[in-house]
């Protein structure tokens, strides 16, 4: 039973990874049907673990425009990008995990991390950034030709994918959608939004790799790797 729900969030997980649909959202509202716990951990590390399939997804998709950050010459300004927008998400994110008391941290995870309604409305958030960056399709300015303006631009984006850390609020159509509103063309937007992805989901998986540790062998696996196909298949 274990496995055959690990392989359902699984699915749900890679299918949902490329969409700017939240799959954290929809894993908490499944998990509140399925029961919270995969394996002996808790939902958190569960939902860490399942995004890391997706996580190494990501890098099969993307492996050509990552081989470009380091070959034939390391891109220090696009990393550096990287880290900018990554640096609101992880702030927030060690704050809970490492600087507040273990009550508090219990409190956050279970009554808005893991929370069904949250998370429900979080999906209604998502719905209503996606529907306000349909409306804005003035898209003149690429990421190559906003040099001036890139770290302003990537911070905000940033912020963005902070505001995903709540359940239901898609991290990827967050930050597509930011980067739109500020007149990034499409493929750019993307490309920065999984990119920044991999730094967030990694990051994630190394905080919560105790956690991780403590679910059973079996469940683990067969959550991972459904993940990863369905992210791949997706």
């Amino acid at each position: 039973m274990e496995i055959l729900k690990a392989i359902i969030l699984g699915a749900v997980q890679g299918l949902t990874e490329f969409l700017p649909v939240s799959s954290s959202g929809h894993l908490v509202i499944l998990g509140e049907i399925l029961g919270r716990e995969l394996g002996g951990e808790g939902s958190t590390a569960q939902s860490v673990l399942l995004h890391l399939g997706s996580w190494l997804a990501i890098l099969i998709v993307f492996r050509k425009d990552i081989l470009k950050l380091v070959w034939p010459r390391f891109d220090v300004r696009s990393f550096g990008l990287l880290f900018l927008a990554s640096l609101p998400a992880a702030i927030v994110g060690l704050t809970i995990k490492k600087l507040l008391p273990g009550a508090q941290e219990s409190w956050i995870e279970t009554n808005v991390l893991q929370s069904p309604w949250v998370a429900c409305f979080g999906l209604m958030f998502t719905a209503a950034v996606l529907w306000l960056a349909e409306r804005k399709r003035e898209l003149f300015v690429t990421f190559e030709n906003a040099r001036g303006k890139q770290f302003w631009l990537v911070g905000i984006v940033g912020v963005a994918q902070m505001v995903a850390l709540l359940p239901g609020v898609s991290r990827s159509g967050s930050t597509i959608c930011m980067a739109l509103m500020l007149h990034w063309v499409k493929s750019d937007a993307v490309k920065l939004s999984f990119l920044m992805g991999l730094i967030a989901i990694g990051g994630a998986g190394l905080i919560e790799a105790k956690e991780i540790s403590h679910i059973e062998p079996a469940p683990a696996a067969a959550g991972f790797v459904a993940s990863l196909v369905f992210s791949l298949i997706g």
